[in-house]
């Protein structure tokens, strides 16, 4: 496959998975600061890991300043509104390799996003917009299954969408650790609190499933860094990724795919091997830090092994 391509499917997955995600973090957060006035939006910049371009820009941390921020600023490389215009771009890169109806879904939803942007959106009507793009994604999920062959083209879709998962619940986990571990916290606002993480990931329900119906720190932790049936689990996006590598290679491990393959291997074998207290007793932080530098080092590993383009994160 011609790197031009496998560079546009692997952008497009990931810029798409973005979105969703952030858009599932704002809409978790709105819910929170309306029935239990939990208004710590900064946290949703530490997660995306903005915060220098934020401050340059808003005054505040406050819930208008941030949902701009996150959702429609040109600023900020990875707003909603930048993510799914990259992945516009990139599937009209494609256009030839992709089914029509399936760039059709994906220029229908970058000129909504458009269209609300030019409306005045208010934060108390916002989360009509943030559910869109979660069904949207959704769609663009559907459509990758339902309409491309199972071949390279799905491949690379398809690790693109579990590496950028795997990285945002390590990001997630990390910064609301952080406050779970604030002493002013009592019990009902820390129920709330981890039912909230595992809301931003779309697993609290099939978190209370195997859990009814206690909800604690350790449990979640547990559930979302280490369960292997839960798709947005660390544990599962890793084994995900390393089952497409062996896909995409053949079974074969090259002499130009051995550096990745031996990283993808050790974060996945790195997952099967630590136990849930020895995370929490050396160090949760930098235990996800070092995950997360891992992830940055995969991201240019493959770019390096299939010749894509300039990293985007």
């Amino acid at each position: 496959m011609l790197s031009r391509v496998s560079n546009s499917l692997y952008w497009m997955s990931r810029n798409i998975e973005r979105a969703e995600n952030t858009a599932r973090l704002i809409s978790v957060r709105l819910i929170g600061s309306i029935e239990h006035e939990e208004n710590h939006w900064d946290e949703l910049i530490s997660i995306s890991g903005a915060n220098d371009v934020f401050e340059e820009h808003f005054e505040r941390y406050d819930a208008h300043s941030v949902m701009d921020f996150m959702s429609f600023s040109t600023h900020n490389p990875n707003s909603i509104l930048n993510c799914i215009k990259l992945a516009r771009e990139d599937a009209r890169a494609i256009r030839e390799i992709i089914p029509q109806e399936f760039w059709e879904m994906i220029n229908t939803f970058y000129w909504d996003v458009r269209q609300y942007k030019q409306e005045n959106w208010n934060v108390d009507t916002i989360d009509h917009f943030y559910q869109m793009i979660i069904r949207q994604s959704a769609l663009f999920q559907g459509m990758v299954e339902a309409t491309l062959s199972f071949d390279e083209a799905y491949l690379f879709i398809k690790m693109a969408k579990f590496i950028e998962r795997s990285e945002k619940t390590a990001r997630i986990l990390n910064i609301y650790y952080y406050r779970s571990e604030d002493p002013d916290h009592n019990d009902p606002s820390l129920y709330r609190h981890w039912y909230a993480v595992l809301q931003s990931v779309s697993g609290h329900e099939a978190f209370l499933k195997k859990h009814r119906p206690f909800i604690n720190g350790e449990r979640v932790i547990e559930f979302l860094l280490f369960d292997d049936a839960f798709p947005r689990s660390i544990q599962y996006c890793l084994d995900q990724v390393y089952d497409v590598f062996q896909e995409l290679e053949n079974g074969k491990i090259e002499h130009y795919s051995a550096e990745l393959n031996q990283l993808i291997a050790h974060m996945r074998n790195r997952f099967r091997e630590i136990t849930l207290v020895e995370v929490l007793t050396e160090d949760i932080h930098q235990f996800l830090q070092d995950f997360q530098q891992d992830c940055f080092k995969l991201g240019r590993l493959i770019n390096k092994t299939y010749y894509l383009g300039e990293i985007k994160v």
